[in-house]
């Protein structure tokens, strides 16, 4: 939308707090966008930016000569995918007006994570995602910008665009005027959720009790868009992407998932599968890896009990299981590439795609790691995706009283051939339930006029 001139702002937290961190109840962070008159809000404009600092305790900075003779050592591990949104837990964007809440992205880390798939690795370490978000190709290269010289050093600077609906899908612009300002929050994650030992077992630095993390210097900066009187009155609301997560727990290896999306204009779905074990707050393994559910068979996807919109199960072949046992357990792939294909599309809202880390090369490290209990590998972006667009742009589903479901045959419980359960110092996947996450992505409106969203 042409605009007559814009404007750079900064603005700092509201808490006025020097230093932010998970613990010691400095968690929150706020920042209020006024209203100017005569000006909208280019919501993807918006970048958060600041220092992170990682000390192994209260007096110790984490350094470069805790990761070994030239980073070839272990130490702690950050998502290499993610980056800096990896310490992020939770975003909330309210409007002043009221004080009404516009969009609350829970689950911010594992939404972030897969709608990453449609990046390629060389992607991960050039440009914003090295030099600004703190991602690599590597996990060891995510983990270098974790070490600073001492404990004085104001440590890795940053800058990000906060991955929520309104902030990313939004191709319009914000009449401030209208919603009386904006309210960003921002929930820091516990550090032991964020970070993770690259080798449990191993000798170098360790996350222990009194492990942490804080940022300083935080400051929001945007750009106002400064229009004439009759464009910005003419601005009435605002469409953009929303994304919630129904879970629900697969506790056996056959088991049906049935869920409620209440949405009139549905997108996509995407399940991602998490062992229970995994999902939070584990200092030894990823808590935000998407390998998928173990020893995936297949799976069936319906609508109110009729198979929809597949007519037919989704089949791995070969299996895991089916596998030689002399094979390697970092060179097992599934046959998969249905599923792959059916991802991919979902993703990114069409075929082919130009990147993708939904790929067997990833798989097969994922599944190495969980053999040999490290955390060497964070690519992998296993899930199961349906795109209800069906590649058409703008096209959505209806689904106001629909029940979804999905039947999952898997391993889960089931212990089986040449999959991680325990044996060798391998980590027992198998052996335990899994969290199923079922993300929707349906599209939203805010009406200016009553400040209410649709669903």
């Amino acid at each position: 939308m042409p605009s007559l001139y814009k404007r750079f702002f900064e603005v700092v937290p509201q808490n006025n707090i020097s230093e932010f961190r998970a613990t010691g109840g400095v968690n929150q962070i706020n920042f209020l966008i006024p209203a100017v008159q005569g000006a909208v809000l280019s919501t993807q404009d918006l970048v958060l930016s600041g220092n992170l600092q990682v000390n192994i305790d209260a007096a110790t900075p984490v350094q470069q000569t805790d990761f070994g003779p030239n980073g070839t050592g272990d130490g702690i591990g950050l998502d290499n995918v993610l980056g800096l949104h990896n310490i992020i837990d939770r975003v909330d964007v309210s409007s002043m007006r009221g004080n009404t809440l516009i969009e609350q992205r829970l689950n911010y880390q594992l939404i972030s994570k897969y709608q990453r798939g449609v990046q390629a690795a060389s992607n991960l370490e050039n440009g914003k995602f090295n030099g600004q978000q703190l991602c690599s190709s590597e996990v060891r290269g995510a983990r270098n910008f974790t070490a600073r010289a001492n404990l004085a050093d104001d440590g890795q600077d940053f800058a990000i665009q906060l991955n929520t609906g309104i902030m990313k899908s939004n191709d319009q612009v914000l009449n401030l005027a209208a919603i009386g300002g904006l309210m960003v929050k921002v929930y820091l994650t516990e550090p032991i959720n964020a970070f993770f030992n690259l080798n449990p077992g191993g000798g170098a630095t360790q996350i222990g009790n009194a492990f942490t993390y804080t940022l300083k210097n935080i400051k929001l900066f945007g750009r106002y868009n400064y229009m004439t009187p009759d464009v910005i009155s003419s601005l009435s609301g605002v469409s953009y992407r929303k994304t919630d997560n129904l879970m629900s727990v697969i506790q056996s290896s056959n088991d049906t998932l049935t869920n409620m999306p209440q949405v009139m204009a549905l997108h996509k779905t995407i399940y991602v599968s998490q062992p229970n074990n995994e999902t939070s707050n584990n200092e030894n393994v990823n808590n935000m890896a998407t390998n998928g559910t173990v020893g995936l068979k297949n799976y069936l996807l319906s609508m109110n009990g009729t198979r929809l919109p597949l007519d037919y199960s989704v089949e791995n072949k070969p299996l895991i299981q089916e596998l030689p046992t002399s094979s390697g357990p970092d060179q097992r792939v599934k046959g998969n590439a249905e599923q792959s294909y059916l991802s991919i599309s979902a993703l990114n809202d069409q075929f082919p795609p130009t990147h993708s880390l939904v790929n067997a090369a990833n798989q097969a490290a994922a599944l190495g790691d969980q053999f040999a209990n490290v955390n060497d590998n964070c690519r992998n972006v296993d899930i199961i995706g349906q795109n209800y667009s069906f590649n058409f742009e703008g096209y959505t589903v209806a689904v106001p009283n629909d029940m979804l479901s999905i039947n999952v045959e898997s391993s889960v419980n089931n212990i089986e051939t040449n999959l991680p359960a325990g044996g060798g110092g391998s980590r027992n996947i198998v052996g335990q339930s899994a969290t199923q996450n079922m993300f929707i992505e349906y599209q939203s409106r805010l009406d200016y006029a009553g400040m209410t969203g649709s669903r």
